[in-house]
């Protein structure tokens, strides 16, 4: 089996340690609509695709909880970068997959780009394995990755094939190479994503590069008990967290160079002073409950047991709850910024966009709610994406 010596940082240094680079590089991004290949390299040599990955290939295998604290962090230093690295932080398929195609995928180095979507094409079974075809809109991304893990139906006669869990849903896993990649990200904020569409028409894939949601994972330990998608939907609500954080920060330093109409600096009246207060309080509540679910689904499988629903639907209902939180708290703080929000060059401006464009991502949706009520109630979620 392929080995690689782990990255010689401590993961919980990288986000201090990316943030000269993030910053140099945030406005070109922004033009680019896609992150600059200087700091994709930047990022990629120095692990921040690898917090996912087995040891084994170099990775340094995080329990999801650890992993969302630092994309929450990167976000607070520029949203669309931290949200290209939860996109492409795809290493736990390696437990996952089988180890000839662990040996395809990570055959030129221990930091081969998978970028993900879970918007649905389908498959057909084949005489030597199945073919792939659909659209997929929003791959974030996509034009830094050499891999793509593109989920897919399975149809049977026409209709979706199912099983005892469900519908049958794979995630393929493609070269870059064998897809068409549309320009489509025309945004008018998270610019930097590159979340561009991708369509394949009758895409022969071999077995064992698929996926599936409910796959048992090959590397026995901790991590990857964590179910497939749980590893994956957590990252946009620690985004849309981090931004919010980021976004009082300006605030709070916005308030000691500004006075009000009155005369009276910002920072010495009672209504910004409330309205900062609440707002930190608020993300630190939304980011303490996304933490605290994911911590039990990390713990649950330290124990060697699976996660009961119940454990998995309180981290469904933690995602929206992120979202609304970082819509009201960027809202507040967008609306005590006055008129220096407007322009262009302003921070707090585009962390208003960027926040209220991530938490429109569908795992978001409030939605997500009536999944995470039935297991409260205690009726069976039958659903496999829980």
């Amino acid at each position: 089996m392929l080995s690689y010596p782990q990255p010689s940082r401590a993961p919980e240094d990288l986000p201090e340690f990316f943030r000269p680079a993030i910053e140099k590089y945030r406005d070109e991004a922004e033009d680019l609509r896609r992150l600059p290949d200087e700091l994709v390299d930047h990022l990629r040599i120095n692990g921040a695709f690898r917090f996912t990955t087995p040891r084994e290939l170099g990775g340094f295998e995080l329990p999801v909880a650890t992993t969302m604290t630092l994309i929450e962090r990167l976000a607070r230093i520029d949203g669309p970068t931290a949200w290209i690295v939860w996109n492409l932080n795809a290493g736990f398929g390696a437990a996952f997959l089988s180890e000839a195609s662990v040996e395809r995928i990570w055959a030129n180095g221990p930091d081969p780009m998978v970028a993900h979507s879970s918007q649905p094409g389908y498959l057909v079974a084949s005489e030597n394995g199945f073919r792939l075809s659909g659209e997929w809109k929003l791959v974030s991304g996509v034009d830094s990755a050499q891999w793509l893990g593109l989920l897919a139906l399975v149809l049977e006669g026409g209709q979706p094939r199912m099983t005892e869990s469900g519908p049958d849903w794979r995630f393929c896993v493609v070269p870059r190479s064998s897809v068409t990649v549309r320009d489509t990200w025309h945004s008018t904020a998270m610019r930097g994503t590159n979340s561009n569409t991708v369509t394949v028409e009758d895409l022969p894939v071999d077995a064992d590069m698929m996926v599936a949601p409910d796959a048992r994972a090959r590397i026995d330990r901790p991590l990857y008990h964590v179910p497939v998608i749980n590893q994956i939907t957590s990252g946009g609500a620690a985004v849309v967290l981090g931004m919010a954080r980021a976004a009082i920060d300006e605030v709070a330093a916005l308030s000691r160079t500004r006075t009000g109409p009155d005369g009276v600096p910002l920072t010495h009246q009672p209504r910004v002073q409330a309205a900062i207060g609440q707002a930190g309080a608020r993300v630190d509540a939304a980011l303490a409950l996304l933490l605290t679910a994911l911590g039990g689904l990390d713990a649950a499988a330290a124990a060697g047991r699976p996660a009961t629903e119940k454990e998995r639907g309180a981290v469904r209902g933690a995602l929206p709850y992120a979202a609304e939180t970082a819509r009201a708290v960027l809202t507040s703080m967008y609306e005590l910024g006055s008129s220096a929000s407007l322009y262009e060059s302003s921070r707090l401006g585009r962390l208003f966009r960027d926040g209220h464009a991530a938490a429109q991502h569908m795992v978001l949706s409030p939605a997500n709610y009536e999944l995470a009520g039935r297991t409260v109630i205690g009726i069976p979620a039958n659903d496999p994406t829980l």
